[in-house]
């Protein structure tokens, strides 16, 4: 609750913990000239004292953590607060390296691709959003809700080297859906204005872009504006982007699928498997892959 972000090894055993040195204050608060301090190690991941748990301990926030995910290769944290931030963290050298805010109000929820390029967020502006970690930026918003999201994830057996598949539920009741690659996030934004006018609708996947311009897009970081406030260690504190800067992505499925709040959100190989806030589980299968994206549904 208090911004401290704490790892174990569940082979260790327990102990008392002391931090290794008393950390100072942090101010950061919304509306106030910002202190974005560099990453403090309550504990650090190389620390000589390592036969018990904790294994680190960090100090990122005055404010309450909600969600934390870790990259699939194991090197970089992305940690959501409650105060609107996502927090970027190279694991392996404890060093901050990113810090974005939400378009407003909490994010509540983060998970990353599987194959470790994109970020994704959701909380209580009603937005998914997307974030490249190599070109260090948001690259597109995702509208559709109603009502907080409380839950993202990609879906494995729906994401390759180009294209990809992710979900997201929310306090709305609804699950939605959403496809994209790298091609359609680089677009224009008239181009995504002219998708918005069916939730359902399908949009282009793109495939135009060759993979070594893709790479090299990927590389630059052209897109930190003089904006973004960057420290001597690196550390980028991002503005919030407009919205009319920003491409907009439209899901190719919106579902009202319970009668309560929903709070989870997992994908398996045969199913899709959501929870929401009274406590029950539920499998559905998958939606066909119609050729009218009007006619995919759910069943339970």
């Amino acid at each position: 609750m208090d911004g401290t972000l704490i790892v174990y090894d569940k082979e260790r055993d327990d102990a008392t913990f002391v931090p290794e040195e008393k950390p100072p204050p942090i101010n950061h608060s919304r509306g106030s000239d910002k202190d974005h301090r560099p990453l403090l190690v309550n504990k650090s991941v190389n620390s000589r004292n390592q036969k018990s748990n904790p294994v680190a301990s960090w100090k990122l926030s005055n404010h309450r953590i909600n969600d934390f995910a870790f990259s699939p290769d194991s090197r970089h944290l992305a940690v959501v607060t409650e105060d609107g931030y996502l927090h970027i963290i190279d694991y392996l050298v404890e060093q901050l390296t990113d810090i974005y805010q939400s378009y407003y109000g909490a994010f509540l929820c983060v998970c990353w691709s599987p194959d470790g390029k994109y970020i994704l967020t959701g909380g209580q502006d009603d937005l998914v959003s997307i974030w490249s970690l190599t070109e260090r930026r948001l690259v597109a918003r995702c509208p559709g809700h109603h009502s907080w999201i409380s839950s993202v994830a990609f879906d494995p057996w729906r994401c390759d080297d180009r294209n990809y598949r992710f979900g997201s539920v929310g306090e709305d009741r609804r699950l939605l859906l959403w496809d994209f690659n790298a091609a359609m996030l680089h677009r224009p934004k008239a181009l995504s204005v002219r998708q918005r006018g069916s939730i359902s609708s399908h949009a282009p996947l793109l495939r135009n872009r060759t993979e070594s311009q893709a790479t090299t897009r990927f590389r630059s970081n052209s897109n930190l504006t003089t904006a973004d406030n960057v420290d001597g260690e690196g550390m980028v504190e991002h503005t919030v982007e407009s919205r009319t800067r920003t491409a907009e992505l439209p899901p190719v499925m919106s579902k009202i699928i319970d009668d309560d709040p929903l709070s989870w959100l997992g994908f398996e190989e045969e199913y899709i498997i959501t929870a929401c806030a009274t406590g029950h589980i539920r499998l559905w299968s998958r939606p066909q892959e119609a050729t009218n994206p009007s006619q995919d549904d759910l069943h339970s």
